[in-house]
């Protein structure tokens, strides 16, 4: 049997969690079978298995995909020298991203996956080590801004953070129940709540 590359077993993993979201957004998690799923994908039964035993597993990979697409981002944010920079650019990329994910019911979906994690020990497990990541990087970022007087030293780095993530989170859920929500006006008042945190001259 020929070897399957990795670059092809990752792009296999990824069609069967977009095919599965689109199932999730149209039908919901729990209505949703593995069945729609290979269908949605055009895959053999065998084909989705050997990648994935459960929805639940597809949900847990999912939060893992966005787990390794962000570390690089904000690796390169926290070697900045304009350390409050890159937390806007960061914050403009996340946001805008949203208006992508909003398309395809991303959004959606990432909800239902949040209310599973809560009561499913392995993707609970990935989002919890996902959500500590982003907590930990965004508080070096401003650790890094109050550290070159962008930012008030006054500031909690971590109760910082965990509002940056609410931002960004709890703009995913209301555009999740509200489609029509714009997300520019959102973006340029979270990242104007930063800019007024700058230190007193």
């Amino acid at each position: 049997m020929p070897k399957v590359s990795q670059e092809h077993s990752d792009a296999r993993r990824r069609q069967i969690i977009d095919a599965a979201f689109q199932c999730f957004a149209r039908k919901g998690f729990h209505q949703t079978s593995m069945r729609d799923i290979y269908q949605q994908a055009g895959l053999s039964p065998g084909a989705v298995y050997h990648y994935f035993d459960s929805k639940d597993a597809i949900i847990q990979a999912s939060f893992e995909f966005d787990y390794e697409r962000s570390r690089d981002l904000f690796e390169a944010a926290a070697a900045s020298d304009d350390p409050l920079k890159a937390l806007m650019e960061l914050l403009d990329f996340f946001f805008q991203g949203l208006k992508g994910a909003a398309e395809l019911g991303a959004g959606r979906v990432n909800v239902q996956g949040w209310g599973e994690a809560l009561v499913n020990p392995k993707p609970g497990a990935s989002l919890q080590r996902f959500l500590a990541y982003h907590q930990d990087s965004v508080a070096r970022l401003i650790r890094n801004a109050q550290a070159a007087g962008q930012i008030d030293t006054g500031l909690d780095p971590i109760a910082a953070s965990q509002v940056v993530l609410s931002l960004y989170f709890g703009l995913e859920l209301q555009k999740a129940l509200n489609p029509a929500l714009e997300i520019d006006p959102y973006a340029a008042a979270a990242k104007a709540l930063f800019r007024r945190a700058r230190p007193i001259p």
